[in-house]
């Protein structure tokens, strides 16, 4: 991961955008190539690695999806953070 000048958030930000992309052309594949094993398996270690940057992101900033929401049950997070498209990273 190479981004010179960008802050920590940014990086996340564009790393699970490139892991995001990735599953999403894999699901292409996979669309017309279904008995690909080492596809299969690939897809399933980037969906792992986007869930797993994702909770790193989402314990040092806002969550990017309700699925990474975290906090007290006496409050929904999700509400009291900016929204996604409004965060400027």
């Amino acid at each position: 991961m190479r981004y010179s000048g960008c802050s920590e958030q940014r990086k996340l930000v564009l790393e699970i955008s490139k892991i995001d992309f990735a599953i999403t052309e894999m699901n292409l594949y996979l669309d017309t190539h279904p008995y690909d094993v080492d596809a299969i398996e690939q897809c399933k270690r980037y969906i792992n690695r986007k869930r797993q940057l994702e909770r790193e992101y989402a314990l040092k900033y806002p969550a990017l999806s309700l699925d990474d929401i975290t906090g007290s049950s006496k409050e929904w997070n999700w509400a009291l953070q900016p929204s996604p498209w409004e965060r400027g990273y």
